[in-house]
């Protein structure tokens, strides 16, 4: 063993590293110690150690366990050596082996560096003459690439047939290959493109050098194969839409397929545009060059499908054509047949909408924008055939039409297409009036004094008789259409010879059609079949033609109800009155005139608004000619020239001013007709005309209800009349017949109240009111005359409440009470000569007596409404002097000032007790008391 260590000499050397340095100053190695950090890391693993064996060993019962302890650290320690060893041999192979791998690539890096050497000798010795030829060898390149791409384009093109025949081969071995054909057939045409321009480019240089080389060469024929192979491939799209849009649903895929082709030609269309146009502006510094052409598969698509359409609608008009050996009013018999199709159509329209719409793109909005105008189109050509043909159509054929028609819009609105039911202006169909029937003078007259009255000729109708009016077997009454026979037959026509004139004419439509068979066209329908290719916009609107088929319908209805209108009139002046089941007295020709101009009207709804307001319009001038019959029937016409005197003998009377009771131009004429009309008539005529205008209303209502508002019955009125004004007063259509059914009931019961006034008997006892004689007697001091009066006027109510219904009672009692009223006063001005004792009390017992007879007919208001006058008169009759004569005359001009002053001078003169001197004095302040109620009644 050596010397010993000191411990800190030991970890110093143990952390320290001996490197031989040399001196700067005087070039002498010394050696210095240079400390490492794992030497420290040693050292404090030492330290470490020697702690824990001091911790191990700090007991004296420790000691005993040091030989164990050594052979431990003798076993760990030679497998540490152990380990170092195996680890130091492994690092001495690697250090040996990349000590080879350097060795080898400074060979490897020598060898190259001898190689560039070499070839850098023979680039100087074999390229010292290539810089002069450099332009050669360029132009050699560029020969050897052009003849490269040449070779190449010309297997390519030679190739084009091939490659074309085989992508139709693939749509011939499946369908399903559409769009795999297409993009095929593309992408040759583009690949194409250049070698064709090219060579087309050299043809046109070289076509003026040579003379023969007009025909068809060689070389374009392959591309021609492309062309070719394209053209049957859209045919096949082409046809596929065509024949794919009305087959269901088994056409929907094919269609999907032919319209992916069309989508992704219209894109590769836009992406060749824009790239285009992108290059001549980036050449030419603007965008403003003409576009490529496209090939417009979108717009071509789109006509596919109007063709469709139009092959659809060529199978229905073909039903429409006769055989050539057919007469041509047999074509009328395919209408039926005609319209299953147009209904089978719909059905098929419908299929589409559910099935080929969703396979075209949601932007081509193909149903609102194509399918539905272009279909609509179709079916106005249809319209206008059928008006063609419109005088062999018969009415209900029309009036099938019109239904379909409407069943047509209502089907569209259920798809979503809003088409026209009528037009955006009804405009108003002329009819011509009926022929005026001529009046029957009824001169029977009421009881009392001659002409006799005759018994009331009531019948009560027979089964027969209410059921219609059964069959005429006379020659000259016009016999009754059903409206069956109206409907089944078109109306034949019939010559109206015109005086004066050799001519006839023929007075069969108001509209008149032209008369060709379905499919033929008449003058200005040459271009009646529509150009598929035009790109103009659709429009959904109502068919003129259908108008003009309406106006036809309703012509022949204006002609049919004027021919039963002329039948009902005849028969309502020949047949008798009757009485229904409560006693009240009718003219069943008037039910049964509105029982068929609404069947009319129910034929006439189910051909929709159009229809509805031009039969509205014949049906307005239809009841106000009716109307003007019917009055006419009740004596409206009646000569007003007869004597407006309502007194028996004018002898009786001396000629004196009556202002107070002008008669009124209607008031003439109810005087006339009850002069001419049959009392019973006249109270069956307010039961009539206040039926028919009831009825009329039920029609006006209905019409309201299916044109949806008045409004359209007020510009029905508009129409063709220039008179704002008079438009405004009488509101809708139908209101001038309302009007004339109104007063015709007001003429009625007014006539019926003459009737009782002019009665020869009613007119002999108003002669003898107020007569007295010299003695102061007679027969109307002593209450006769005036009972007669009374009890004839009661017979007369008592007709009334029998013959005339309930609700209408009241207008009768009350004409028959004015004029009574009227009469009364009017026989008092002239017959009251000279007021004697009991004159005012009699006056006063005649106004009971009136009242007595009245007072079961007429409200109790309008009864002493009506004899206030009287009474007024009478307080005037029994003034006793000057100032009550005055107080008295002032109420009575307040009360009745259409009077005037006659009364005051009338009785003023019967007064005697009244100085004649002070007479002219009460006048004066009469006549006063008159202008001043005249101006206060202006103001």
């Amino acid at each position: 063993c050596g010397p010993k260590m000191a411990e800190g000499e030991v970890h110093t050397a143990a952390a320290a590293d001996i490197v031989p340095e040399r001196d700067k100053e005087d070039g002498v190695v010394r050696v210095k110690t240079v400390e490492t950090p794992w030497r420290a890391e040693i050292l404090a693993a030492k330290e470490e150690a020697t702690r824990q064996f001091a911790q191990m060993l700090a007991r004296p019962e420790d000691l005993a366990r040091l030989g164990e302890l050594r052979e431990e650290v003798a076993a760990r320690l030679h497998k540490s050596e152990l380990d170092l060893a195996a680890g130091l041999d492994a690092a001495a192979d690697d250090v040996r082996f990349g000590l080879e791998a350097l060795h080898t690539a400074r060979k490897a890096v020598v060898k190259t560096r001898e190689n560039f050497n070499e070839i850098d000798s023979l680039c100087e010795e074999e390229s010292s003459g290539l810089a002069d030829h450099h332009d050669v060898i360029r132009d050699l390149a560029v020969m050897r690439a052009n003849l490269a791409k040449t070779v190449t384009d010309a297997e390519a093109i030679l190739a084009l047939p091939a490659q074309a025949a085989a992508a139709l081969q693939l749509l011939k071995d499946d369908e399903r290959n559409l769009f795999a054909c297409w993009e095929q057939l593309t992408e040759l045409a583009m690949r194409s493109q250049p070698a064709r321009t090219a060579l087309e480019l050299a043809l046109r240089r070289d076509a003026n050098a040579s003379s023969s080389g007009s025909g068809r060469q060689p070389v374009t024929e392959h591309f021609s194969a492309v062309d070719d192979a394209m053209s049957k491939l859209e045919d096949t799209i082409w046809c596929s839409i065509r024949n794919s849009v009305f087959v269901g649903e088994k056409g929907c895929r094919t269609l999907v397929r032919a319209l992916r082709v069309v989508e992704e030609q219209e894109t590769l269309d836009t992406l060749l545009t824009t790239k285009a146009r992108e290059q001549h502006s980036r050449f030419f510094g603007d965008d403003s060059r003409r576009p490529s052409p496209r090939k417009e598969f979108k717009k071509r698509a789109i006509r596919e499908v109007r063709k469709a359409i139009s092959e659809k609608f060529a199978e229905c008009i073909e039903a429409l054509n006769p055989d050539e050996e057919t007469s041509e009013s047999s074509s009328t018999r395919d209408v039926p047949s005609m319209l299953r199709n147009l209904e089978t159509l719909m059905r098929v329209l419908t299929e589409a909408y559910d099935y080929a719409v969703p396979a075209f793109p949601p932007k081509y909005r193909i149903f609102e924008s194509v399918l539905a105008p272009s279909w609509h189109r179709h079916v106005t050509v249809v319209v206008k055939k059928l008006f063609r043909v419109s005088r062999d159509l018969s009415n209900a054929d029309i009036i099938e039409i019109l239904n379909w028609y409407q069943t047509y819009t209502e089907q569209m609105e259920a798809i979503g297409v809003v088409v026209e039911a009528a037009p955006s202006e009804l405009p108003a169909t002329p009819s011509t009036p009926p022929a005026p029937v001529p009046m029957i003078l009824q001169t029977s007259r009421r009881t009392g004094a001659p002409p006799p009255r005759t018994t009331k000729t009531v019948v009560r109708p027979s089964a027969e008789e209410q059921s219609g009016f059964g069959n005429e077997s006379v020659d000259d009454v016009p016999s009754m259409m059903s409206l069956d026979a109206f409907l089944a037959t078109a109306p034949k026509p019939h010559v109206t010879a015109v005086a004066g004139n050799e001519k006839q004419v023929n007075t069969e439509d108001v509209v008149t059609p032209l008369q060709t068979r379905f499919g033929n066209t008449g003058p200005g329908e040459e271009n009646i079949e529509f150009d598929e290719d035009s790109d103009m916009d659709e429009t959904i609107a109502y068919p003129q033609d259908l108008n003009k088929l309406v106006g036809v319908y309703t012509s022949r209805m204006s002609q049919t109800v004027q021919t039963w209108s002329l039948n009902i009139q005849k028969m309502a002046a020949t047949q008798p009155l009757r009485e229904a089941e409560d006693g009240t007295l009718w003219t069943t020709s008037d039910v049964e005139f509105f029982r068929l101009l609404n069947e009319q009207l129910e034929v006439a709804l189910s051909g929709g608004k159009q229809c509805v307001s031009a039969a509205a319009t014949v049906m307005s001038s239809s009841l106000l000619e009716f109307a003007s019959q019917q009055r006419k029937r009740l004596g409206g016409d009646a000569a007003a020239s007869i004597s407006t005197s309502m007194m028996a003998s004018p002898s009786q009377f001396r000629r004196v001013r009556i202002t107070k009771v002008e008669k009124s131009s209607d008031e003439q004429t109810a005087v006339a007709a009850a002069k001419v009309v049959d009392y019973n008539v006249l109270l069956a005529g307010v039961n009539d005309a206040n039926r028919c205008y009831t009825l009329a209303k039920e029609v006006e209502t209905l019409l309201v209800e299916t044109l949806g508002s008045e409004d359209a019955l007020e510009k029905l009125a508009h129409k063709g009349n220039s008179n704002p004004d008079a438009v405004e007063k009488r509101g809708n259509i139908m209101r001038p017949a309302l009007d004339a059914f109104l007063r015709n009931a007001e003429h009625s019961a007014s006539a019926a109240a003459a009737a009782v006034s002019s009665d020869p008997s009613v007119v002999d006892l108003f002669g003898h009111l107020f007569v007295v004689d010299k003695a102061g007697r007679g027969d109307w001091v002593e209450g006769e005359v005036t009972e007669t009066l009374a009890a004839t006027i009661a017979d007369y109510l008592e007709d009334v409440q029998q013959y005339v219904t309930r609700e209408h009672v009241a207008k009768v009692t009350q004409a028959v009470l004015s004029r009574v009223m009227n009469s009364t006063i009017e026989a008092c001005m002239r017959q009251l000569t000279s007021i004697r004792p009991g004159t005012v009390e009699r006056m006063e017992a005649d106004e009971n007596a009136l009242r007595d007879c009245f007072e079961d007919h007429v409200q109790e208001s309008v009864l002493e409404a009506a004899l206030q006058r009287f009474s007024a008169i009478r307080d005037l009759a029994s003034a006793d002097d000057a100032e009550s004569f005055v107080l008295a005359y002032g109420l009575l001009v307040r009360s009745a000032p259409e009077l005037g002053l006659e009364p005051a001078e009338r009785l003023l003169a019967a007064h005697e007790d009244i100085p004649r001197a002070a007479q002219r004095e009460v006048l004066d302040q009469c006549r006063e008391l008159v202008r001043s109620v005249t101006i206060r009644s202006n103001r």
